[in-house]
């Protein structure tokens, strides 16, 4: 929704555009979106036959590596020219990935532009999609794109497919996390919004939308006591560094030795509770109970506050 001169106005999609794609045009009404993680096997092999099947930069190895021959209807590789060209891009039989780009394939490879010496690349039409969906006019900020999952699934809402299987996709790492996922996530509430969440198909355990069951301060589990925890297990990881370089200066110091025995308790509880906040199978986790048990058995522990100069500190 847009808000022009005070008043609210609608934007309405077309439900099924196809916008002007013409060569681009689809031609199923499902795509499978395969990414590289682990999770691209659970992809329904026998439903593979009849859809799109979009694969990305070496996904070809995989294929080599479990010594098999999967279908792909679109490739797609968005880096830089010296990204693939370079030298040490080989698999494992030594073959460089700029070699495997200009070899002929059954299947268009989209590339920032057309390159005449890899004779499958299509210019990726970037600039039609950021129209048609998002408008002539569009802020910085909403041209929103970290990651090639934002780029395939912009496509995939702008060529208007019914079905959309992402398969092979997690953005776990801590870069992918924070610098990647945000954006991909941006374009997949705006095609669940246009062809319903019920028509978009992720593998159960799929680390893409983890946590998404437990609503803001509605549920049991808020987002904001992740933040106080991660804020504790950093203070605890802290001291417990600390605490263990007393025991490296004096190996006999009593005191030190159970500050540090605690605060690695502490530290491996934080980590554990962490873990469970974000198992996407149990929405309440199990850690409750034993925290408080744990709490119970250590009791008071005095010791140095090692970020004051108070004598101690209970905990």
């Amino acid at each position: 929704m847009t808000i022009i001169d005070g008043e609210a106005e609608m934007v309405n999609w077309p439900q099924r555009p196809s916008f002007n794609a013409g060569e681009h045009a689809r031609k199923f009404d499902k795509v499978y979106i395969m990414g590289m993680a682990a999770t691209h096997a659970l992809a329904p092999a026998d439903a593979l036959e009849e859809a799109e099947v979009w694969k990305i930069n070496e996904a070809y190895r995989l294929d080599e590596y479990y010594d098999r021959k999967s279908r792909a209807t679109r490739w797609f590789q968005f880096h830089q020219r010296w990204d693939f060209t370079r030298r040490k891009n080989v698999d494992s039989k030594g073959t460089d990935h700029w070699t495997w780009l200009r070899k002929p394939h059954a299947f268009p490879i989209y590339m920032q532009q057309k390159w005449e010496d890899i004779p499958n690349s299509v210019a990726f039409p970037l600039d039609d999609i950021v129209r048609d969906l998002l408008g002539e006019a569009v802020p910085y900020h909403f041209n929103f794109f970290r990651n090639s999952l934002a780029y395939l699934i912009a496509f995939a809402t702008w060529l208007g497919f019914k079905e959309v299987g992402i398969y092979g996709w997690e953005l776990a790492s801590d870069t992918e996390l924070k610098y990647e996922r945000p954006s991909a996530l941006f374009w997949l509430g705006g095609l669940a919004a246009r062809i319903g969440a019920d028509n978009i198909e992720l593998p159960i355990g799929s680390k893409l939308l983890a946590g998404g069951h437990r609503r803001y301060a509605y549920d049991d589990v808020p987002a904001v006591n992740r933040m106080h925890i991660e804020s504790s297990l950093g203070s605890v990881r802290t001291a417990e560094f600390e605490a263990q370089v007393k025991l490296r200066r004096n190996p006999d110091d009593e005191l030190a030795k159970e500050m540090f025995t605690y605060l690695s308790g502490m530290r491996a509880a934080y980590e554990r509770l962490i873990e469970e906040l974000d198992d996407v199978s149990d929405p309440r986790g199990t850690f409750h109970e034993e925290a408080s048990t744990t709490a119970d058995a250590h009791g008071d522990i005095q010791f140095m506050d090692l970020d004051s100069n108070d004598d101690t500190v209970s905990m």
